[in-house]
Parts: structure tokens; sequence; C-alpha cells
């Protein structure tokens, strides 16, 4: 076929194709998709609605970076055939491009307050402070007993001998367990002096029998004050680890329910006024005011080298008026109150403007220390509280430490002891016994 003949025939195929494919196109055509939306600084980039953030998960881009986005449509090349319609006389068809509203971010709905687990208490009946158990031919004067937890039959008796030499009534003992509790327990009863006991613990650590040692106790015949952990607040007593008010509160608590349960009274020891107040507020939330009942307070009040009548701050042995108040304000009453450690320590030197804790000064502060309960009179001339039952100054013995008064490196403290045991014999009074 010539070369004339096959240009008309091919340029008739051509418009052929061309009609029938936009008769196709025209046919049940499926929406075209948005281009997409123009950017400022790129060519043609779709935008995507913003994906509702999940809360429960960290929020991530629903499209990796490096991923293209592109349209789905066909591109078909354009035929040119000479007979395509004058684009400025026909209408053409425009798209506009529909952009997706962005999606507002909701914001996370914040978690609920827990609600706190109500203590688990026994029904018991509350103390008045006139009926808190005392022993007999009560004088209020007391030591604390040693620094180690862990001791023999023979340290007991010769400690037990050294208090009656002194004529104390009360002691407190920092025990190791359940062995060193069955040792000591029976010894001190029968020698008539009231024990308040100190489980050796550390704030981070829960004890899982503080019920079984206050039936243990009470099985003996021997009052259960049971002190319950020591000076929280201090790194000294986090085994090297970070403090944690939260982990002690809930130890605490646990301690609190067993210790209540079995029918022993609740120690409360701090040397800090706001964790004292975080756990009474702690105890109040729970539903634990049955508590505060059978609550007493074991305060630490050091004197540094202070004398008996500092009252420019709580740094005296009078600070336990201090711990009063706040007590007083948080619950409305003061239950009894045993001061466990304080006093001086020997050649105390913390404040330059008080001379150093010298032989004499030990001696001397001491007496006048312990003839409250003798008198009726704080150092300050106010009258001596009911609920102040007794004073257990810094330390019976320990041979490395040199406050001891027995057994320390640096030699007993003969001029204090033979102080002490010249005090005349008494029995303190109560206001209730017309004192």
């Amino acid at each position: 076929m010539s070369f004339l003949l096959r240009r008309p025939i091919q340029l008739a195929a051509s418009l052929i194709v061309f009609a029938l494919l936009l008769s196709a196109c025209g046919q049940d055509e499926p929406p075209i998709p948005a281009p997409p939306a123009p950017d400022a600084t790129a060519g043609a980039t779709a935008i995507l609605p913003t994906p509702s953030p999940d809360p429960t998960a960290d929020l991530a881009p629903s499209v990796a970076p490096t991923e293209v986005i592109t349209d789905r449509s066909v591109f078909l090349p354009q035929v040119v055939t000479g007979n395509e319609p004058d684009p400025t006389t026909t209408p053409q068809l425009v798209v506009t491009p529909t952009v997706a509203p962005t999606a507002t971010a909701v914001p996370d709905t914040p978690a609920p307050t827990p609600t706190l687990r109500p203590l688990d208490l026994a029904d018991l009946p509350g103390i008045e402070l006139a009926n808190w158990p005392r022993p007999a031919n009560d004088n209020g004067i007391c030591i604390h007993n040693t620094a180690v937890a862990y001791f023999d039959e023979a340290q007991i008796d010769q400690n037990i001998a050294r208090l009656k030499e002194m004529n104390m009534r009360w002691t407190l003992v920092h025990y190791a367990d359940e062995l060193q509790l069955m040792k000591a327990a029976p010894r001190y009863r029968d020698a008539g002096i009231m024990v308040v006991w100190r489980k050796a613990l550390r704030a981070n650590e829960r004890y899982y029998s503080w019920g079984r040692d206050i039936e243990l106790l009470r099985s003996l015949g021997v009052e259960p004050y049971m002190q319950l952990y020591n000076e929280p607040s201090l790194p000294a007593e986090w085994n090297d680890q970070a403090i944690d008010q939260r982990l002690f509160l809930n130890n605490l608590l646990n301690a609190i329910e067993q210790v209540y349960n079995a029918g022993g009274y609740v120690g409360l020891q701090f040397v800090s006024d706001d964790w004292l107040r975080a756990a009474l507020a702690e105890i109040e939330a729970r539903g634990g005011q049955q508590v505060f009942q059978r609550m007493f307070l074991v305060p630490h009040p050091y004197a540094l080298n202070h004398p008996p009548d500092y009252t420019a701050d709580s740094n005296g042995v009078l600070g336990f008026l201090h711990q009063a108040d706040i007590v007083r304000e948080s619950i409305g009453f003061v239950p009894p109150m045993i001061a466990g450690e304080g006093g001086w320590k020997w050649n105390a030197t913390d404040d330059r403007n008080f001379p150093p804790i010298d032989e004499a000064l030990h001696r001397d502060y001491h007496v006048a220390l312990f003839n409250w309960f003798r008198t009726g009179v704080l150092s300050n001339g106010e009258p001596l509280p009911d609920y102040l039952f007794a004073f257990c100054p810094w330390l019976l013995s320990d041979r490395g430490d040199d406050s001891a008064w027995f057994d320390s490196f640096a030699g007993d403290h003969t001029p204090t002891i033979d102080a002490v045991k010249a005090i005349p014999p008494f029995v303190r009074r109560f206001s209730w016994d017309g004192g």
C-alpha cells in the first residue's frame, strides 16, 4: 500500500480509538481523586488529617518520614489530533481540591484520684490518759538501753542491775528478732521495769511479724509498747536508697494495722515535723482515727549543748513541747509521750553561744531533767504535763559511743551515774492524783 493511502487510514484508526476511549471514560467513571493541596514550598504533597492521639500510647507519625504519598489516578499521555477543542471557547473541567479538616486533639482525661484503702482495724476501746499502763512506783526516769539489737542473757541481767541501781522504772530496748524478745521481756517484767520496744528495722523495710511480736509480749504479761520505725526522714534509715515518703507511709500503715489489731500500743517516732503531720493525716484519711486513742509518741529531744531551760527553738530537752503542739493541732489532743532518745551527748559543742558539755554539765543537766518528775515543774517553770510519761536519754551502754554512760571507750560517766543514784526515791504524781 502506498504511503499516501496508508496515511488517511492511520488517521482514521486513531480517531476511532480516541472515540472509543472517550466513550469508555464516560460510563460509570469513578470519582476523580482530589488533587493534592498546593504547598508553598514544594510541588504537590497530599495533606492528611491529623489522627486523634491515643492517650494510652506514645504519639508517632502515621507515615514514616521517608515515605512518599502519591495520587492513585492513572496518567494517560495526550494524543494530538489537530481537532482538539479551542481552550478559549470551551469550558474546562476544574476540580477544586477538598482538604480534610485537621482533627483537633482531645486532651487526656486526668486519671481519677485513687481511693485510699481504709485501714482494716479491730474494734478496740480507746485508752484515757490516766488509764495507760505504767510501772509500779513510777518515777518517769528512763534511759535508752543499748544501740545494738542483739544481746545475751548476761548482758540483759547486767543492764537491768544498772537500771535498778539508778532507780530507773523505764527503758527503751532495741531488739532484732523474736528470740531477743523472748530473752529480754520476762527479765524486765520481773524487774518491774516498763519497756518501750523498738524493732531493728530501716524505713524502706516491711516487717510482717509485728502482730506476732505483740502477741508474744502479751502472752508473757508484758505491756506491748511498740515503737514503729525510727527517724524515717533521715538518710541513715534508708540503706543507701533514695528517701521515699510514700513507701515509708505504706510500710507504716502495714505496721499500724498489725500492732493495733494484736492489741499493742502504736508508737510513732519522727524528727521531722512535716513527716509527723503527713503520718497523722494519712491515718485519718484512711479512717484510722481510732488508732489515735491507742497511740503514743516517741520524740527525740536532744539538747545539743543548750541548758535545760532553753526554749529559743526546739533544740533542747523542752523540744517535746513543740511536737505536742503539732499533734494537738492535728488530732485535737496530746497522747502519751515517752522520749526515746535525747538529753546531752558527751562533749557536745553545737552552739558556740554555750559551753561544751563537760563532765559537770553532763551530770547537772541530766539531774535537772529527771527532777521534772520529782517536782512536777519543768526547767522553764511550767507544770510538767501529764502526757509526758518518761524521758530516756541516750545511752546506757555501748562500747563505740562516748555518750554511753557505761562501757564506752571513753570510760564510764561515773559523776552522772552517781548523781542519778543520789536522787531521793519518789513516785511521780499526775493531775488526777492531786499533784
